[in-house]
């Protein structure tokens, strides 16, 4: 049970370039207060590299300890990082 728990918290997630080939973006969810906001993917790529601290081979779940700022809800500095699929109109 604690080796599946240093397991998952060593796990850097699936990187973002594999989130590019499908149009999504980034949620950031403030672990305080829940309140998220949805970023594109190209922004947060963009600011990893110009920041040197990774790029699109960065892990969707190493992405949340590389948050700089604070939650603009509540001041929080804790996040969870998650894709943001968008809803799209259904082909007929």
């Amino acid at each position: 049970m604690v080796r599946a728990a240093v397991a998952d918290a060593l796990d850097p997630g699936v990187p973002l370039a594999q989130f590019q080939r499908v149009g999504a973006g980034v949620r950031l969810t403030c672990r305080d207060c829940l309140f998220h906001a949805d970023l594109p993917l190209e922004v947060v790529i963009t600011r990893l590299e110009a920041r040197g601290v990774g790029g699109a081979h960065t892990g969707i779940v190493e992405l949340a300890g590389l948050v700089r700022g604070s939650c603009a809800h509540c001041g929080g500095r804790r996040f969870v990082t998650a894709p943001a699929f968008h809803n799209r109109a259904a082909s007929a």
